[in-house]
């Protein structure tokens, strides 16, 4: 039971944050990229904090604790996320999702190196299913599959490294010692704000910038999946099981998930190689489910 449990916090994680991939791209059209991130960053506050009260979550985890969920937040949500969103608008959602959720490679590599968790050849090979699934589905063979740019490419790789780093082992030592997910979380959210706050400060005055009324929603909605229920649930899921055997789920699921979501709402049109990087993508998820 705990297992079908983890395993469904896992998936639904990965629908919040697939989904949120792929609809930033319409709010970054609309909305400069830094100050879209700041106003998703301050609306997922206003889930974080109620959710927190509500459940009687908030129980003041030490300092040190406290000063790794920020060291999290800094390289997850502000460097990482910086790299995706650039890699959004300079190519397609599909490919740009793909790259970036080759993550489970480096959450696999940190859980085991880092964390002490067993390095089981069935979740290494659903992994690297992962990252063939990811190389297909931007294949220069299949053309329009491909990012924008080289440094679209590597942008969303660079971005891939940072979450997979992040979202395993910050995330997994601190819910090992006892922080809750909605305290991991809010500390993640607020150090978001800080970054993305400094960035647009220094760098990005508001002055002369149209604030476009849909790019808002669209930063309320991706707020509230990818930044507030993706990371509950995921979080939920870590304190359950071991993290190098969700992150696979977490990543093939992801790109499943993403590269569905641009076709309905973006109307992007993958080639025949992405379809194949999505079935390559889904038999990671199949293998690795079938570890537990």
């Amino acid at each position: 039971m705990q297992t079908d449990l983890t395993v469904l916090f896992t998936i639904g994680a990965a629908l919040s944050w697939g989904v949120a991939q792929v609809v930033s791209k319409l709010g970054l059209a609309r909305m400069h990229l830094v100050h879209y991130a700041v106003v998703r960053a301050a609306f997922a506050l206003l889930f974080a904090v109620p959710y927190g009260i509500i459940t009687g979550a908030f129980r003041f985890a030490e300092p040190t604790l406290i000063g790794m969920a920020a060291l999290a937040g800094l390289i997850d949500s502000f460097l990482g996320t910086l790299l995706y969103m650039y890699a959004l608008k300079r190519g397609e959602a599909h490919g740009a999702a793909a790259l970036a959720n080759t993550a489970p490679f480096w959450g696999v590599a940190t859980a085991v190196i880092f964390l002490g968790e067993p390095a089981r050849p069935t979740t290494f090979l659903a992994a690297l299913l992962v990252v063939a699934g990811a190389y297909f589905l931007i294949s220069p063979k299949g053309g329009r599959g491909s990012p924008g740019s080289v440094k679209s490419g590597l942008a969303a790789l660079g971005a891939a490294v940072l979450w997979g780093v992040a979202e395993t082992g910050p995330a997994k030592y601190c819910m090992d010692r006892g922080m809750s997910p909605v305290e991991f979380q809010l500390t993640l959210v607020i150090t978001a704000i800080l970054s993305w706050g400094l960035l647009a400060l220094l760098n990005h005055p508001w002055r002369g910038n149209r604030i476009d009324p849909t790019a808002i929603g669209i930063a309320f909605f991706t707020a509230a999946t990818g930044f507030f229920l993706g990371w509950i649930l995921w979080l939920s899921g870590l304190r359950l099981a071991e993290a190098s055997l969700l992150t696979p789920i977490r990543g093939g699921a992801m790109t499943i998930f993403a590269f569905l979501a641009s076709v309905a709402l973006l109307r992007e049109r993958p080639t025949s190689w992405a379809f194949l990087g999505a079935a390559l993508a889904t038999s990671g998820v199949v293998l690795v489910s079938l570890a537990f």
